[in-house]
């Protein structure tokens, strides 16, 4: 009895190993979109040796002309160190950008230049830069289950996306037996393990809604890919792999041209339109997802598609369908709530405004097979309104100096920095500041960290103690010769501090090659002291220091910078 349960128990197991190594994604049928747009399906969000990836860029990129993908970004941790990759590499589109963390959480920037600069940690100044920069941002593995990398940023003000669904996230929600099955199966067909190791993304689905309900949002699908699972401290193995991944999901960018082969234009093309939502993600492990459509039409003259806003009318339509699986269900959302169904395709009046969004799914899985960007069916006046919450609000004018840091004509700063860095001792500029005024000049050249001499810096320095308190914090004129951030420091005395008794509050501030009245309050300063008490001393104010090191520019750039009118307000 015993040697008759075991048979067939094996005979059972290998029916369902044979049943797993057969699995093949699901065909599909139907017309080909005749929308206008051209498809070009690509990965977003992926690491490399450059930051914390199992593979080189090099590996990358040939596993992904492998995948067949249209375009792929490496989104290294705070780096923009691949940018020599960023081009054509055998068809496929390499864009560069990083993913940069913050205090708030981590944004995937894309469509921006390398920088001087470093990323401040600040989330406002991490979008800033990026937008001003001319790229695209989103929160990334916004709801992850592990808090340290969960999006608390919900309330920062522009323009900013979120990605919908994040594969270090699933990941983590899957949990360990549902993990150890995807590792068994792997071997078996990858695709079909990775795909029953996916969760629904109910949550973020939610939470996407409820931001849609006040602005325009693009959401996109975040690979988060590393092909490196750690075991321990020390050890890792390579799973699953970049080509794996890569097959699993893609978004689908509507473009309104074919990519031109020139390098800037078609990146600038693809950030742009997953920047504006004119994407869609989809499993095409699970069947392939490029002919799928979703627009706005009237009188048969398509109005919009995904991303796009239209007005209201009473013969506008929204239309939604393509190439499916037989048997799927494709849901019509209108302001996260379903109010159309339908299998071939969806075809319902659009009079009433709302954001609506398509789902379709197919027989068997509960994950959703394709998730649209929405069309926003809006009238001139709520589209205003909803373009406004998605604008940064314009920074209020630095109030004026109350009082000067120190008496005028005295220097304020003195030069101070490390053996394997370089200043320039005579930082008294007398007819350089605004309108020919005095200014106090930063030219420096930042060395490079090694082993022995880990930390390397540039700074102008007050060490005159100062009492500080009916002060709101420090306002000055600043000019540079290029684009830099530079920390602004108030060191206070504290006992508890391991840096010598004091502690360290800061916070950045990036540079032009304008002069710029801007202001630090001291609300805004921070500290990393594991021991602080959380106040700012001012009363006890030991150092004032505006300083460059490895977390402010990269290690040998070299500049000049150009404060002027340094004083309290």
């Amino acid at each position: 009895m015993r040697r008759r349960v075991l048979g067939a128990l094996a005979v059972l197991l290998a029916g369902a190993a044979l049943r797993v190594a057969l699995w093949r994604p699901f065909s599909v049928q139907g017309e080909a979109p005749d929308d206008g747009f051209v498809r070009v399906g690509g990965v977003v969000h992926v690491h490399t040796t450059l930051s914390d990836g199992g593979g080189t860029p090099e590996e990358v990129v040939a596993e992904a002309r492998r995948a067949g993908l249209g375009f792929v970004a490496l989104t290294d941790h705070n780096n923009l160190d691949a940018k020599r990759f960023e081009g054509y590499h055998d068809g496929v589109l390499v864009l560069v950008g990083t993913e940069i963390s913050t205090s708030a959480g981590h944004l995937v920037a894309l469509g921006i230049p390398d920088p001087a600069y470093r990323f401040s940690g600040d989330p406002k100044d991490a979008l800033d830069d990026v937008l001003d920069a001319g790229g695209v941002a989103f929160a990334a593995h916004p709801l992850s289950p592990r808090p340290d990398f969960r999006w608390t940023g919900w309330d920062l003000a522009g323009p900013w996306g979120i990605e919908i669904a994040n594969g270090d996230s699933q990941w983590r929600e899957a949990g360990w037996g549902r993990l150890l099955r995807t590792a068994g199966l792997y071997g078996l067909n990858e695709r079909y393990a990775l795909l029953t190791s996916l969760a629904p993304p109910t949550a973020a689905l939610a939470r996407w809604d409820s931001m849609l309900a006040r602005r325009n949002v693009a959401g996109i699908g975040g690979a988060d890919a590393h092909s490196r699972a750690p075991l321990t401290k020390r050890t890792a193995v390579r799973f699953p792999s970049y080509a794996s991944v890569f097959a699993l999901a893609r978004n689908h960018v509507l473009l309104e041209h074919p990519l031109s082969g020139e390098v800037a234009a078609d990146v600038r093309a693809v950030a742009a339109a997953l920047g504006r939502g004119r994407s869609y993600l989809g499993l095409d492990a699970l069947a392939p997802a490029d002919g799928f459509f979703f627009v706005a039409e009237e009188a048969g003259e398509r109005r919009g598609t995904m991303g796009d806003t239209v007005a209201p009318s009473p013969g506008l339509v929204l239309r939604a369908g393509g190439r499916l699986p037989t048997g799927s269900r494709m849901s019509l959302l209108k302001d996260g709530v379903p109010v159309a169904e339908g299998t071939a395709g969806i075809e319902r009046a659009a009079d009433a405004p709302g954001v609506y969004r398509v789902e379709v799914r197919v027989p068997r899985w509960s994950v959703p097979w394709i998730v649209s960007n929405p069309i926003y069916v809006f009238g001139a006046k709520e589209a205003a309104e909803r373009q406004k919450r998605a604008a940064r609000p314009p920074e209020p004018p630095p109030p004026a100096a109350a009082v000067p840091l120190d008496a005028p004509g005295s220097p304020s700063l003195a030069a101070e920095f490390d053996s394997s860095s370089w200043m320039d001792p005579d930082v008294l500029a007398p007819h350089e500041g605004p309108e020919g005024r005095p200014a106090e000049r930063l030219y420096f050249r930042l060395g490079t960290p090694t082993p022995d001499h880990p930390f390397v810096s540039a700074a102008l320095v007050s060490r005159k103690p100062r009492d500080l308190r009916g002060r709101s914090g420090l306002v000055m004129a600043v000019k540079a010769d290029g684009v830099y951030r530079v920390w602004v420091q108030v060191r206070d005395l504290n006992a508890a501090s391991a840096d010598g008794g004091m502690e360290w509050w800061y916070a950045s501030l990036r540079t032009s090659t304008e002069w710029r009245r801007v202001a630090v309050p001291f609300a805004a300063l921070r500290s990393v002291n594991p021991r602080t008490d959380g106040k700012l001393d001012l009363d006890k104010v030991a150092m004032v220091v505006l300083v460059l090191d490895q977390g402010a520019v990269k290690p040998g750039t070299e500049g000049r910078i150009w404060f002027a009118d340094l004083g309290l307000y």
